[in-house]
Formats: structure tokens, C-alpha cells, sequence
């Protein structure tokens, strides 16, 4: 028995029929208890394909992550794929490398493929990916990310004012000399670098390009940025590290070379993942709402999916979260 012959018997439509083995638009009681005894009586058993070929639908959606902050970005993952798998959907996780080659190529492939949404965390300024994104048909949310001249709904915080009020955080603790750690000539980046340099400035005190350091969002990098900093002979007083995790390998690298964590040095992350708690000593950070981004980037998803158009940008709260590397 198939839908066509479920609705003729249910006398209901084969769309209510749908509604009920989809279980993500509402049916009324009387409807869904008609359709259900049918499916029961006749042993009916609705399949991931026969679903689709109703619906028009694949019920996957499609995930793009960096190969950076791996704990970052795997908690905004868990939060949304709790959600939409919750709504019926599978998705279909794809880590990309930082090259416009590897963002094209999981593209095409999640395109291909058919997913019926997609949840965007990885910027890229690529001209002819931007041009794919913008002709896509499907509903794409870019989450944790923001990317110029490209009108798609956002979840995210405000970058700019987060890496300000780290910056003064600080900045009131009498640190003069803050080493930046992060990765430039991307929209986040780039947010966060302006941030560092306003607060900077409102209190007198002149930017120093060679406190700039570039990393790559892992533990590894913030040990090399330390090394780098200690190499070169610049003197610094704090590190404002712009993931939690290069913020571990810096108070590793700091522990390592002698330093006193924050006697000597005080080191700020960004991010506010679970492992800062469990450092010695304890890692003070600018705290992102993790899991919230990832719930309502998937909810936000889930109503476009559903017919409703957006382009709405949904700024969170951030936050200092105080840790022992700051005192």
C-alpha cells in the first residue's frame, strides 16, 4: 500500500498524509488518529525515499566547518544537530581546509547531493563561490560567521564589540602591552582586530604592529605566537588570544619559557569553551553563547525550510567570563 491508497482509505488528502510520516507541520488530532489506524491496520512502513519522493525533499541538510577550533565548532555542531535531527533531518558534516578549492569542492558536493539547507560556519571571500552561494536555491544560514556583499540570515555575536570589551578587560587590569593573537583578512578576524584597536586608543595608547600575531585557532599556534613574541625580544605584559584553544598553547609555551600566568603575563581567550575551567591556572575569556548559536542557527533553518523567508542577522550577547590568567 502507498500514500495515494493511505489517503483514499484515511479520506484525506495525500499532502496530511505527508504532514503525518514528516511529523513537522500540524495535523490535527482527528486527521493524524485517522491516517495512523490505516498504517497500522495495513502494515505500512514509510522509508527516508519514499518520504522524499512525496515531499520533494532529501531531509538532509548540509554542515560546513573549518578544520580550526575543532571544539568550538564541534559544540555548535552537537547543539544544531540535536535540534534538526529532532525536526526529522540528517545532516552531512563536511571540514573544510582554509583554500577556496576545498570550500568549491564540498559545495558542489552538498549541492549535488540535493540537501535541503545548509548551515555555513566557514567564511570565504572566493569570488566564484560567493556567486554559487548567492544562486543557490536552497535556505543557507551563516552561523558564527559574516560574510560582505552576500544577504543571507546570520547567527552570531557582535565581533567588533567582543574583542573591544576584551581588550578593556585588560586594559583595566593595568596590562599596557597586549600581544593579539588570531587570523587576519577574514570579516571576523578583521572585526575583532578594529575592536582591539578602538580600546586601544580610547585609552592612549598607541597601536604596535609588531604585537599582531597571526594564528591558526588551535593550541599549536598559540605556542608558536609565544615563541615568536620571546624570539623577537617584544616585550608584552598580555595575550589576548582569539580562541580558547591557541589561548592553552600560550599559557603552555608561557609556563614552559618561565613565566608567571598572570604574574608575568596575564592571557585573555575568546570563545568560552568547557576547557578553560579545567587549566592551571583557570582561563579567564570573552564568552560566546555556544550552544544558543547553534540551537537557533538550526531553528532559524528549520523555519525557512517551512516556506519562511529571512535575511534577518540575530546578534547574541557575549561576555567576560573572569579566569585565573587574568587577575
Amino acid at each position: 500500500m502507498g500514500i495515494k491508497e493511505i489517503a483514499k482509505e484515511a479520506n484525506v488528502s495525500v499532502a496530511t498524509v505527508s504532514r503525518v510520516l514528516n511529523g513537522t507541520k500540524f495535523v490535527s488530532e482527528e486527521l493524524q488518529r485517522k491516517v495512523l489506524e490505516v498504517i497500522e491496520r495495513q502494515g505500512y512502513v514509510a522509508n527516508h525515499v519514499a518520504r522524499s519522493m512525496v515531499l520533494k525533499k532529501t531531509f538532509t541538510v548540509g554542515l560546513i566547518m573549518p578544520v580550526v577550533s575543532e571544539l568550538y565548532h564541534q559544540m555548535i555542531f552537537t547543539h544544531a544537530e540535536f535540534i534538526l535531527e529532532e525536526a526529522g533531518y540528517k545532516v552531512l558534516v563536511c571540514r573544510v581546509k582554509d583554500t577556496a578549492q576545498s570550500v568549491q569542492s564540498y559545495l558542489d558536493l552538498l549541492l549535488e547531493n540535493r540537501v535541503d539547507g545548509m548551515i555555513l560556519m566557514h567564511e570565504t571571500s572566493n569570488p566564484k563561490v560567493l556567486e554559487q552561494l548567492k544562486k543557490s536555491q536552497i535556505p543557507i544560514v551563516l552561523t558564527g560567521i559574516d560574510i560582505p556583499g552576500l544577504s543571507l540570515p546570520q547567527v552570531r555575536i557582535d565581533d567588533y564589540q567582543a574583542a573591544y570589551d576584551g581588550t578593556k578587560y585588560l586594559l583595566s587590569h593595568e596590562k599596557k602591552r597586549i600581544a593579539l593573537i588570531g587570523g587576519w583578512g577574514y570579516s571576523v578576524g578583521d572585526k575583532r582586530l578594529e575592536g582591539y584597536k578602538t580600546a586601544l586608543a580610547e585609552a592612549g595608547i598607541e597601536f604596535d604592529s609588531s604585537l599582531i600575531i597571526p594564528g591558526f585557532y588551535t593550541m599549536q599556534s598559540g605556542s608558536q605566537a609565544v615563541k615568536l613574541l620571546i624570539r623577537e625580544r617584544i616585550g608584552f605584559d598580555a595575550v589576548f588570544a582569539l580562541s580558547d584553544e591557541m589561548a592553552v598553547g600560550v599559557m603552555k609555551e608561557l609556563l614552559e619559557q618561565g613565566k608567571g600566568i598572570p604574574s608575568d603575563v596575564a592571557v585573555l581567550g575568546f570563545d568560552g569553551i568547557e576547557l578553560g575551567q579545567y587549566t592551571n591556572p583557570t582561563l579567564a575569556t570573552v564568552k560566546q553563547p555556544i550552544e544558543q548559536i547553534g540551537i537557533l542557527a538550526a531553528e532559524r533553518l528549520l523555519a525557512m525550510l517551512n516556506g519562511e523567508e529571512s535575511e534577518e542577522t540575530l546578534i547574541l550577547p557575549h561576555s567576560i567570563s573572569p579566569g585565573n590568567s587574568v587577575r
